[in-house]
């Protein structure tokens, strides 16, 4: 039987303002990771609520994120963890303040 690994895959969904859910569409580029089983995966690069992101959605620019969720499945080959996050626009000043900081 071939090792255990642990994938983990990231999608992002987009929610303007003025919906109170998430676009159905994700990201163009796929975001995924792969390591052996028990191998911490902490150092991936996931971000947390009120990050910054650059990724292409419908278009190439900047996000904040809303909301991050976390799904686990173990099986016999190893474990899957999907995280989802949700973004939604950064404003310009927003974004500027962060690069002085």
């Amino acid at each position: 039987m071939a090792e255990k690994m642990t994938w983990v895959s990231i999608t992002y969904q987009y929610k303007p303002d003025d919906r109170k859910r998430p676009f159905d569409f994700v990201q163009e580029e796929e975001l995924s990771f792969e390591a052996p089983y028990g191998d911490s995966v902490a150092a991936l690069p996931i971000p947390a609520v009120g990050d910054s992101v650059s990724l292409k959605l419908e278009e190439n620019r900047l996000y904040k994120v809303l909301t991050r969720h976390f799904t686990y499945l173990s099986s016999e080959v190893g474990l899957s963890i999907n995280v989802n996050i949700v973004v939604t626009d950064l404003e310009e000043d927003e974004y500027l303040a962060r690069l002085k900081q």
